[in-house]
């Protein structure tokens, strides 16, 4: 009974402070709901038993990109205003990609067979990802790892500064 009062708690957290990002007129609102969106989709994880996407959740989005975001809108603040402009806002349009997005997020969810597994057999979701990259999925997991490490490279090669020119670029 508490589970399920915990879980309608951060449901309703979640989706109520997603709903203040999306319309909020402030910036600054909308990256502090941002947060109680992202750490209600990290208690939703973990109480589900996906400690891994949990914690993934809190380290890269809420330790990593919202603070980036933040510090976005706190910087640019002092330039612009936070407002948004009427003309920039389009209800209509986002309603309707909305509900075509969501009709097929309930198309798949009603038309797809979902195993369930027994509660005995499974391991902590850390391990089962583990076990996963070092077997099944090691070819992928490495070919990933070789395309990202390129494209940080491609990326450091971009905006380095030409030897010998001066700081100009040709």
């Amino acid at each position: 009974m508490t589970e399920a009062v915990i879980w309608y708690f951060f449901a309703v957290v979640t989706v109520l402070s997603a709903l203040v990002v999306a319309f909020s007129r402030s910036a600054m609102h909308s990256g502090i709901s941002l947060l109680f969106t992202l750490l209600g989709v990290a208690a939703l994880y973990a109480m589900l038993g996906a400690d891994f996407l949990a914690i993934t959740q809190i380290v890269v989005y809420v330790g990593g990109i919202l603070v980036l975001v933040l510090f976005a809108v706190m910087m640019t603040n002092r330039i612009m205003s936070t407002q948004l402009h009427e003309e920039l806002v389009q209800p209509a349009a986002a309603l309707a990609v909305a509900a075509v997005i969501l009709t097929l997020l309930l198309l798949v969810i009603h038309r797809t067979a979902w195993p369930v597994a027994a509660v005995e057999q499974m391991l902590p979701t850390t391990a089962q990802i583990g076990r996963g990259f070092l077997t099944r999925y090691l070819f992928p997991f490495e070919f990933a790892s070789i395309l990202l490490l390129v494209a940080m490279m491609g990326a450091a090669m971009i905006v380095r500064e030409p030897k010998g020119k001066g700081g100009e670029r040709g």
